[in-house]
């Protein structure tokens, strides 16, 4: 008679996720006091919109320059050009701002004026249409744009001529049906979006820290993509600025609904020592 071998036991908390899958993850953490944890802290790994942080940075820079004021008016068309589809974080922004969408996908009057302020308030909240406007309005490109045009066309393509060309605009919305659903059939294409380092979001955190223009806003990113959950922060407590980015990919969908827990685990770990050495057992 054949001995029916145990199965081994998956891990029931992050830490025990972390350790089993330490591949997966990049992490820099730094609680302002000599205690910190660097694991593969410059290996790419894909973002989310806790790549938000570098827009922040970048508005911050602008808004100190004079080249952008935080009342400037931006008008809602403007800003929900860079949005695709039925996005949930838009939708949550345009109700935190009080704006009504009756058709659950953009604003009823694109005429409407909101600040740049409120625009990066969403933005750090998790709309991606904000944080390309953000991004644009800084010299930059619209990044989030760019990864959702691949989604729905299943190629790349200039987001300028995008913008620009109603043809493709209709094939756009044409193929918006035909959009990979669930949690599964997106991860493929989420694992080639926007990427970057664990080294480089921290160091962002910590720089923004103290800049007047951006404090309400700097303090935690919280960020999911399927199969993608990354964790940028910083504390201040008692004179020192504690900061963690941690990068995580290949999450099966039970973990990625456990988010939340490991966001307010990396923050225990910038205030408790003893939860720090526990990030750096796992990852060691």
């Amino acid at each position: 008679m054949a001995t029916l071998l145990p199965v081994a036991a998956g891990p029931d908390d992050w830490l025990g996720w972390l350790r089993a899958h330490r591949r997966h993850v990049a992490a820099v953490l730094d609680d302002g006091r000599g205690g910190g944890v660097s694991w593969r802290p410059h290996e790419r790994q894909p973002l989310g919109a806790a790549g938000t942080v570098f827009h922040l940075g970048a508005y911050a820079k602008a808004v100190e320059r004079g080249l952008v004021r935080r009342d400037e008016k931006v008008r809602v068309g403007e800003w929900e050009r860079y949005c695709l589809g039925d996005d949930a974080a838009h939708q949550a922004a345009l109700r935190a701002l009080g704006i009504t969408s009756t058709n659950g996908v953009k604003a009823d009057d694109p005429r409407r004026f909101v600040t740049m302020d409120q625009v990066v308030a969403v933005m750090v909240e998790g709309d991606r249409a904000a944080a390309d406007l953000v991004g644009v309005r800084v010299g930059g490109r619209p990044a989030f744009l760019v990864d959702a045009l691949r989604l729905v066309l299943g190629r790349s393509v200039d987001v300028e001529r995008y913008l620009k060309d109603p043809r493709l605009q209709l094939e756009v919305l044409g193929r918006l049906p035909d959009v990979p659903r669930g949690y599964e059939g997106r991860r493929p294409w989420a694992r080639g979006t926007w990427a970057g380092t664990a080294a480089e979001v921290n160091r962002a955190h910590r720089a923004l820290a103290g800049v007047p223009s951006v404090r309400e806003h700097v303090g935690r990113a919280f960020a999911v993509l399927p199969g993608i959950v990354t964790v940028g922060l910083c504390v201040r407590e008692a004179g020192r600025v504690g900061s963690a980015a941690v990068l995580i990919r290949e999450v099966d969908e039970p973990w990625f609904a456990r988010a939340g827990e490991l966001a307010r685990l990396v923050r225990l770990a910038l205030v408790e020592p003893a939860v720090l050495r526990d990030f750096q057992v796992s990852l060691s």
